[in-house]
């Protein structure tokens, strides 16, 4: 019910669940959708309906499509348990997803779930507002994140810098008093000079100002607003980063492993070496698992060569000159065993040292031995 005092009298709209709110916020246009009736009352308990001569003094007309616009604009309204939990909760999911598309990984650059950011925040405690809108608690969000030791950073910006030649001095000395700012490459040539560099998003604003910039001529172009890596990237050691639509971005966009800082938030230790433990419980091998598939050995192997050598860090001796075989790496058994024994501090195996500890654990799994697994 959506109540309005107006007038001297009472007017109220008997409304659907989970409604008011969509309207009010713009997702709801239909009107009907939203309203179980247009009919205005002066109490819907009790199915008593307004008097016309009450809707003319309130609202000068008796148009019941323009009284009940009015109405749910100006109203107040009573939510109820399930319709505030569900706010919140939404509204908790929305805050999560803007931490994630401005943060990455402090230790590898790397992008950020959602998921863990959900995990990251019920860590902090934190209690969403719902007088507040989602962008400005995401704020207050991130500086609490690069607060506590979780390894959360906010995501810097790529940004090239194009100056005279002759102001190369200027624009390098501007660059140094730039709180966090990297320098990835510069060169001069052609009577200009062009640095290409990561800066905070506080620092762009700076940059971007003419008023603020002694430097003439100094033109910022943004080449990336969120410069992370990619686990093609991070895996094999290259100093390579893709821009923002570049070719780089779309063969290093893999499946993304999960940050290096995910068993450090609180209760996900555990949860982390268990999503990918691949030991079969005792007296059978489970489907899909490094006992049920010990005779498949991980393709190591190089389509097409390109001269360019690409190498997993998890995997000893795993190295490819093809992007799709090293992205099919990571989807293998042996990968994901690494992976398990990475979040339990254990040193990687061998693809040979894999394969006989699978036909080990195929072999103890056929015999019921239970002491291996111990």
């Amino acid at each position: 019910v959506v109540r309005l005092k107006k007038g001297g009298c009472r007017f109220e709209l008997a409304c659907f669940p989970n409604k008011v709110l969509n309207w009010r916020s713009g997702v709801e246009k239909d009107l009907d959708e939203v309203v179980q009736s247009r009919q205005i009352f002066a109490n819907v308990s009790k199915g008593v309906v307004a008097k016309r001569d009450d809707l003319l003094a309130a609202f000068g007309t008796d148009d019941e499509e323009s009284i009940c616009v009015e109405v749910l604009r100006r109203g107040d309204y009573q939510v109820s348990d399930k319709e505030r939990h569900l706010q919140i909760d939404s509204l908790f999911h929305e805050i999560a997803t803007i931490v994630a598309d401005k943060c990455v990984d402090a230790a590898t650059s790397r992008p950020l779930t959602i998921s863990l950011i959900e995990r990251a925040m019920q860590t902090l405690h934190y209690s969403v507002s719902t007088t507040r809108s989602a962008k400005q608690q995401a704020l207050d969000v991130i500086k609490l994140l690069e607060q506590s030791d979780m390894g959360i950073v906010r995501a810097q910006m790529r940004l090239r810098v194009r100056a005279a030649a002759d102001m190369e001095a200027e624009v390098r000395a501007l660059l140094e008093q730039l709180e966090g700012t990297k320098l990835e490459r510069d060169e001069t040539g052609g009577g200009a000079y062009e640095a290409v560099c990561l800066v905070n998003p506080g620092s762009f604003r700076q940059l971007s100002n003419p008023s603020s910039i002694p430097i003439k001529g100094l033109t910022v172009e943004v080449l990336d607003s969120k410069a992370m890596r990619f686990d093609a990237d991070a895996e094999h050691g290259t100093n390579s980063t893709p821009h923002a639509g570049g070719a780089g971005e779309a063969s290093a966009a893999g499946a993304v492993e999960e940050p290096s800082f995910a068993p450090r938030l609180a209760g996900d230790g555990a949860s982390a070496a268990g999503d990918h433990n691949t030991l079969p419980a005792a007296g059978g091998a489970p489907e899909g698992g490094a006992a049920a598939t010990a005779g498949k050995r991980p393709a190591v192997r190089n389509a097409e060569p390109t001269g360019r050598t690409f190498a997993c860090k998890s995997c000893p001796g795993a190295q490819f000159t093809d992007a799709s075989a090293h992205r099919e790496h990571f989807k293998s058994d042996w990968h994901k065993f690494n992976l398990s024994r990475k979040t339990r501090s254990a040193a990687p195996l061998t693809e040979e040292e894999y394969l006989e500890a699978a036909e080990e654990m195929r072999a103890s799994a056929a015999t019921g031995d239970e002491d291996f697994f111990k």
